[in-house]
């Protein structure tokens, strides 16, 4: 038998396990284990949804969009603050992080930053895309008053959403690694 057909009748653990064993227990098999082997039966059963496309579009240059993130009810920072908001250029990649107190804090803290950016670029930004989230309601109809264009993510495909998902997996890990 090959180490494939072992892995098979073991119930499909790690091709690790696998070697192990045959050579632990001095099975007979075919060929050299290999723990570089994937497994179809595995790669779906282990999958917990399809893959999605890659994404395309490209900004060409900065403020044209805009990921939003926004994350809380984490410990009580040294400010009170229970939460964050970040938003991503998506041309540069460069992340604006703000604490705040409150989700509905979210509105103020865009304004605030958009202020900032579009004075700092000399440009205005084109367009934004969040979770729609229930902090981002109130921000829609100040989107549509100003001809920012809102993108939303379905619920569920975090994919979607990846730059700021990403990010945010990024600063939990800075943000909680020891000194």
């Amino acid at each position: 038998l090959s180490s494939a057909r072992w892995h098979d009748r073991f119930g499909h653990p790690s091709f690790a396990i696998v070697q192990w064993v045959l050579r632990k227990d001095k099975l007979p098999f075919v060929g050299e284990p290999s723990s570089e082997k994937n497994c179809d039966s595995c790669q779906r059963e282990k999958s917990h949804q399809h893959p999605s496309p890659v994404s395309t579009s490209v900004s060409s240059k900065p403020l044209e969009l805009f990921f939003f993130w926004c994350m809380g009810q984490a410990a009580l920072s040294v400010g009170r603050h229970k939460y964050y908001v970040n938003f991503i250029d998506d041309y540069s990649k460069h992340t604006w992080i703000y604490l705040i107190k409150h989700k509905s804090d979210v509105f103020q803290v865009f304004q605030n930053f958009q202020a900032l950016v579009e004075r700092k670029f000399s440009s205005k930004i084109i367009s934004v895309q969040s979770d729609w989230g229930g902090e981002y309601e109130k921000l829609n109809s100040f989107f549509q008053k100003l001809g920012i264009s809102h993108h939303v993510s379905c619920p569920h495909a975090h994919q979607q959403n990846g730059s700021a998902e990403c990010k945010h997996r990024h600063i939990v890990k800075v943000g909680l690694s020891p000194c």
